[in-house]
């Protein structure tokens, strides 16, 4: 809709300005021809116009006919992005050797994150729209509240994990760094801390979830 309200401001400004031109060509007629009586020059104005004016109406019920089927072009090509994004992981030809060395992985600074993560911090590290919006992608993608057997993990959790308001689950694990901050996180029903980078191996059996969550968790 906003493409189609774009397209048309765009065609609109390509339009003859009936408006203006009326006035100007209205003051062209009596001043700049001589010999004609102002009446007849008058007429011819007035016809012009009205082939102006017939033009501007066939323009833009063309263009709306146009721009109604560009929308609707714009929207099949939305939704074929769409699987197109979804289906990104269909059928992948996986190289036979790890393409990365170790040391492809090394941070800029190797301390401990431990030392980093002590300190409980209640921030959040995106803004309020990206939130939201995640927030709703959340809600679309989740198993209903309260479905019987549903588990989730939330990896690298803190004291808010951007679920829908009152989502509730029988299980949904977060694992983090800090203590304090897992506490306050109102989705959890347990926590587990542990420090990923010196123990990558997580507590759990294969198949134990049905959903697993990590947002805005990439580490130094």
């Amino acid at each position: 809709m906003a493409n189609l309200y774009r397209l048309t401001l765009q065609q609109r400004h390509r339009l003859p300005p009936v408006s203006t031109g009326v006035s100007s060509g209205y003051s062209t007629c009596l001043s700049c021809v001589s010999g004609v009586s102002k009446k007849s020059d008058c007429r011819r104005f007035k016809a012009s116009r009205r082939l102006v004016v017939g033009l501007g109406a066939a323009f833009c019920s063309q263009f709306m006919t146009m721009a109604g089927t560009l929308g609707a072009n714009s929207l099949i090509a939305s939704a074929r992005q769409r699987g197109a994004v979804e289906q990104v992981l269909k059928d992948v030809q996986w190289p036979e050797q790890f393409p990365f060395k170790e040391e492809d992985f090394q941070r800029f600074d190797e301390s401990p994150d431990s030392l980093f993560y002590e300190t409980p911090r209640f921030v959040t590290h995106i803004d309020d729209p990206a939130i939201a919006a995640l927030t709703k992608y959340y809600s679309e993608v989740f198993p209903p509240s309260n479905t019987p057997g549903v588990s989730i993990l939330d990896l690298c959790s803190s004291w808010v994990s951007h679920f829908p308001p009152g989502y509730k689950q029988d299980r949904i694990v977060g694992m983090g760094m800090n203590e304090e901050e897992l506490k306050r996180n109102p989705v959890l029903t347990e926590y587990v801390v542990q420090d990923l980078n010196l123990n990558p191996k997580l507590p759990f059996e294969d198949n134990s979830f049905d959903v697993i969550t990590n947002v805005c968790k990439t580490h130094r």
